[in-house]
């Protein structure tokens, strides 16, 4: 094979052929890593603004995405103001697979400044509001009770048993309990959860905890009203006729005497010119 190929002068980045030559991650994702790695600092562009510019379509951008992610080249992080209560989404992209939570936390730097932009020599780092599925000010959100986190840790610990690809550590468990808990507090269920965490799972998780947390964020499900109940009427001891609304024992009003009982209906009179036509029928008849 022969290559022609001119070092450009300006504007270009430097793209591992690590990243280029990744036997799990296709053409969109490698070229959505590499988009959003050539931005410049400061750069307000999302995931999915990058997404409407690419003419892989929505969807091939969205299952990049999840290679990227699920390889360890992207990571999200939420964290909340603690005077206002706002959350705030930021997503990080790296030249290199980070796949610890030790390597993702030094990362993206302490939760409470500003979203990091940029980074060392050796790693190119970018990090962005999350631009899909993601509200940026949601101070209303449900804040979980301690007893549901508890619950959520016990869940969490039962998802490796289930399935083994998905198996966390005590550290892990700890973080992302608070994360399970707020799907809890908007109504989730465990079978909710699971459903979420394993649908599509890759043949091969590299980092189970950057994959459950990614699912937790990305996917968080709206909160669903509860259903009123419906009001059942109770019944009569006697003739099992509903009771009035809000009457919940007893006998209705015709059991106990309170109703009067229909009177029977009055004979209809008969017409006698109808008798009459009916008798001048029968006789032309025997005649």
């Amino acid at each position: 094979m022969l290559k022609h190929a001119i070092p450009p002068a300006r504007f270009f980045s430097q793209t591992p052929n690590e990243i280029i030559r990744h036997p799990r991650l296709n053409g969109t994702a490698v070229r959505l890593l590499q988009w959003a790695l050539s931005l410049p600092e400061g750069s307000r562009e999302t995931v999915q603004s990058i997404g409407e510019k690419m003419p892989e379509g929505r969807l091939a951008v969205r299952k990049a995405r999840r290679q990227l992610e699920e390889e360890g080249y992207l990571h999200t992080r939420r964290s909340q103001n603690p005077e206002t209560g706002q959350w705030t989404t930021q997503v990080l992209v790296s030249n290199v697979a980070l796949t610890t939570p030790e390597e993702i936390t030094a990362a993206f730097g302490p939760s409470d400044q500003d979203p990091p932009v940029g980074g060392g020599a050796d790693q190119a780092l970018g990090a962005y509001p999350l631009g899909e599925n993601t509200e940026e000010n949601t101070p209303n959100q449900p804040v979980p009770t301690g007893e549901l986190e508890t619950g959520a840790a016990n869940f969490l610990a039962r998802l490796g048993d289930r399935t083994p690809a998905l198996r966390l550590g005590a550290g892990e468990i700890e973080r992302l309990a608070p994360l399970v808990a707020r799907w809890q507090a908007l109504g989730a269920t465990e079978a909710d959860l699971y459903q979420a965490l394993t649908v599509d799972l890759p043949h091969s998780v590299r980092s189970p905890a950057a994959l459950v947390t990614y699912r937790l964020e990305a996917r968080t499900p709206a909160i669903t009203p509860p259903r009123k109940p419906v009001e059942t009427l109770a019944e009569c001891g006697e003739c099992r006729d509903p009771l009035p609304r809000g009457v919940r024992t007893g006998i209705c009003r015709s059991c106990a005497g309170l109703v009067p009982a229909p009177s029977a209906p009055a004979p209809t009179p008969v017409s006698l010119n109808g008798i009459a036509l009916v008798r001048a029928a029968l006789a032309g008849m025997s005649s």
